[in-house]
């Protein structure tokens, strides 16, 4: 079909068309006529290059919950429309992978354990996206379901489970939807790379299944040269390549692959880029904030939907136009999740909280609030109202200074940034590898503050130019940033309310790693006592709407979580608030299944998800039986 555009290529133009360019981007051959294709994460939102905001629905294992395949078709339609206003053509989703144990750090990513119900949603998102002229791309291809060692672990599978398990739901979402790209995974099936895997990709999914799409790897699962190129991989992202490229252009002059093989994943190339209209002189426009009513109304619609009320003795709905005061406590009061950690996390354009929403339904309501306890598993970010880049400023955050070539190096850029995590280099996209931060961080409190830093290379916290946090000349390798980051190293610092602390926080990359970053965190003392303050205002309240859960912390691609047990106090929480106050609503933010040795005891609980910018107002609708909960397990 496009074999005079593929006879205009040189071989050289061949192999970089199928070995990437940049984080997100295919090469563009303009004498050719071929364009460069832009791809995203997406599985819950289109992240774009991550500079504008975008619609946040809910994660896969709410959306799952709803069992509403017209639902999750209409969220894939929203989601082409994000892709549009990114200049995307491919959105890296939907994630199907089997929730094969409780454990997996992705599990909220993915849809479910059951393989039909998997397949069917991921054939009507994959509906909604494409009908719309953006690709899906279903992954991961397959049995990638757990993130420990995930580069390198092997998935020993008997023919029976593996067809009945962990391909059905591929093999559903391909026959009946037939999605323009899929991912290949990181991880063995059987002892070989599923990127290289012959018989899956070649003869199941090609030979057995009838796909005529791109096999596309996951971001530096491409690990072998000749056996990526002849076991069925099309794209090797992201670029510049790692095993293609170079390697591949000397394994086609030495005859180690045949130069029409390279042909056939140009076809397949090609015709993702024929169906998504790339090749109809597309005018390539800036990235938008696309925040559409209708999406909103989509977002607060699946979040209802796929929360799930575990149990209800009589306590729900809450009348609380009735009421006079209602303790919200908890850890996810503020530190609620609307999505997890790693490819699926976006810029949202707005975050409707429990609390806001509570406040704006019920104006004559008494809210009070407290933690109750802390379920942080690295020093959490400092509140950006308590970092200026100069004394005195109202601006939040502190001064970056980035530079290429370590902190001596060439000066690139400069800017003030309000997180604690910072991204220098997102897979390859500039030369940055070190950077510089100064301000103020402004105490509120008197007692012990406690910092923390880890990085993919070295870095450290110094307070009045003294080193504070030395995690630069003895580190170790710990879990974070897709298991390339330091362990945390941690110090505490006496701080006296009210004054202002000269900070630098320095980084500099390990130049060999393909990911560079780095996260610092400030916490105050504990002002709460505990959980004295919780049980005070639990005691004196007339219900008491608790939110226990995880967080990114826990829940994030690179690491599987370590135990079912929620984090931190909160089991004994949980019971002590109970006990102190009967008319308590317990809400599980969480995206994965939780150990809940109190459920017996709690006269009602729900189960939310990461659900997306309409968090608090779906929330609050089913509290109030604004809303009839239907989600399911």
């Amino acid at each position: 079909m496009f074999q005079d555009t593929i006879n205009k290529l040189s071989l050289d133009e061949k192999v970089q068309l199928v070995s990437g360019a940049s984080a997100w981007r295919t090469v563009p051959i303009p004498g050719a006529g071929v364009p460069e294709m832009k791809v995203s994460d997406g599985p819950n939102g289109v992240r774009g290059d991550g500079g504008v905001a975008a619609a946040s629905f809910p994660v896969g294992i709410c959306m799952a919950s709803t069992w509403n395949v017209d639902l999750v078709q209409q969220v894939g339609d929203a989601i082409a429309d994000e892709a549009k206003s990114k200049g995307v053509q491919v959105v890296l989703g939907p994630t199907i992978n089997i929730h094969r144990g409780p454990l997996g750090g992705r599990n909220f990513e993915c849809y479910s354990e059951d393989p039909y119900l998997s397949g069917m949603l991921a054939s009507a998102f994959t509906d909604g996206v494409q009908t719309a002229g953006v690709a899906a791309c279903v992954k991961h291809y397959v049995c990638n379901d757990s993130e420990f060692e995930r580069h390198t672990i092997s998935v020993e599978v008997d023919e029976r489970t593996l067809r009945e398990i962990y391909l059905r739901p591929f093999e559903i979402a391909i026959k009946r939807s037939n999605p323009w790209t899929i991912m290949g995974a990181y991880n063995r099936v059987n002892g070989v790379y599923a990127c290289s895997h012959d018989y899956l990709i070649n003869q199941v999914l090609r030979s057995e299944w009838g796909y005529d799409g791109l096999v596309i790897s996951d971001w530096y699962a491409a690990k072998e040269t000749v056996p990526n190129a002849l076991g069925g991989l099309d794209l090797e992202m992201p670029g510049p390549a790692i095993a293609w490229g170079d390697k591949l252009r000397a394994a086609v002059d030495n005859g180690e692959v045949p130069e029409s093989v390279i042909d056939a994943k140009l076809e397949r190339l090609l015709l993702c880029m024929s169906r998504t209209g790339l090749l109809d002189d597309v005018e390539v426009t800036a990235e938008l904030a696309l925040d559409k009513p209708d999406h909103r109304k989509l977002a607060y619609q699946s979040a209802v939907e796929g929360m799930v009320l575990c149990k209800n003795d009589g306590l729900l709905p809450l009348d609380l136009a009735a009421k006079r005061k209602i303790a919200v406590i908890g850890p996810n009061v503020e530190d609620f999740r609307i999505m997890g950690g790693g490819s699926s996390s976006l810029r949202p354009h707005y975050v409707s909280t429990p609390l806001a929403s509570l406040a704006s339904r019920f104006p004559d309501l008494e809210l009070v609030t407290a933690k109750g306890c802390l379920t942080h598993k690295y020093v959490p970010e400092a509140p950006k109202h308590q970092l200026s880049p100069t004394d005195g400023s109202n601006e939040k955050g502190l001064h970056y200074q980035f530079f290429s070539g370590g902190l001596d190096g060439t000066f690139d850029s400069e800017r003030v940034v309000s997180r604690g995590t910072v991204m220098l280099q997102g897979l390859n996209e500039s030369k940055r590898d070190s950077l510089i931060a100064t301000g103020f961080f402004n105490a509120e409190e008197t007692g012990e503050h406690t910092f923390g830093i880890f990085a993919a290379g070295r870095s450290r916290i110094l307070i009045d130019d003294q080193v504070i946090v030395d995690n630069w000349t003895d580190i170790e390798l710990g879990d974070a940033f897709f298991g390339q980051a330091t362990t945390e190293k941690q110090a505490t610092l006496h701080m006296e309310a009210g004054r202002s602390y000269p900070i630098r926080i320095e980084y500099d990359a390990d130049i060999e790693s393909t990911f560079k970053a780095m996260r610092f965190g400030i916490l105050g003392p504990d002002q709460e006592q505990g959980m004295s303050r919780a049980l005070e205002i639990a005691k004196d309240a007339d219900a008491v709407i608790l939110l226990v859960g995880t967080n990114d912390d826990w829940e994030t691609e690179g690491n599987d979580r370590e135990a079912l047990s929620l984090p931190g106090e909160q089991d004994a929480l949980i019971e002590q608030i109970v006990a102190q106050n009967p008319n308590t609503v317990v809400v599980n933010n969480s995206g994965s299944p939780v150990a809940m040795p109190w459920l017996e005891r709690v006269p009602a609980m729900i189960q939310t998800w990461f659900a997306g910018q309409e968090f608090g107002n779906a929330l609050t609708d089913l509290i109030t039986g604004a809303a009839n909960p239907s989600g399911k397990l």
